[in-house]
């Protein structure tokens, strides 16, 4: 069964980025529930990245969410966008290289979601409600309504764990 202890007691460890300044970076799985947002420049970002993948736990896997542009989007308002997308991507190549890279489009993450909570596609996806669901220890990350991205964080991770459990085990070769 799904739930927050066995997500943060995982084997598996993730670090899953919700991109963006507004975003939200989460490391979740082997004892860790560490959350960064409420970034004010890209290379805060960087430096979170760098401060998650640091230490005696190191991500066996690095989720981040597919992104693209909106129509009727300002080309200043994308750039930024991009560009904390890109130092997160960056961040987590230089400091966890041999990471398995996950990049979910958001209707495969949400999808898991909607299933797992029995949410039907006629009911809103809050995805706030959800990750207090499933993290209710961590509910007071949750309330603001900018919280969305930390909840989304914290969905991609729990989908990126799901997933890594079904990845088979690398064969090791014998010692010499």
């Amino acid at each position: 069964m799904l739930s927050e202890a066995s997500l943060i007691n995982s084997p598996h460890c993730v670090v899953a980025v919700d991109p963006g300044l507004s975003g939200a970076i989460l490391k979740l799985g082997r004892g860790v529930f560490t959350l960064y947002r409420d970034f004010k420049s890209p290379a805060q970002i960087a430096l979170a990245v760098q401060a998650l993948t640091t230490g005696d736990i190191m991500p066996d896997l690095v989720a981040v969410e597919a992104v693209h542009a909106f129509p009727g989007q300002g080309v200043v308002s994308v750039w930024s966008f991009a560009e904390a997308t890109a130092y997160a991507k960056a961040a987590l190549c230089l400091c966890a290289p041999s990471a398995r890279p996950l990049e979910p489009q958001p209707q495969a993450w949400q999808k898991w979601a909607r299933e797992f909570f029995e949410v039907s596609r006629s009911e809103e996806f809050d995805s706030r409600t959800l990750a207090t669901n499933l993290f209710p220890s961590y509910a007071s990350m949750f309330k603001r309504v900018k919280d969305h991205n930390s909840a989304d964080a914290c969905l991609i991770g729990a989908w990126a764990l799901q997933l890594a459990s079904n990845f088979p085990t690398p064969k090791l070769p014998p010692a010499a």
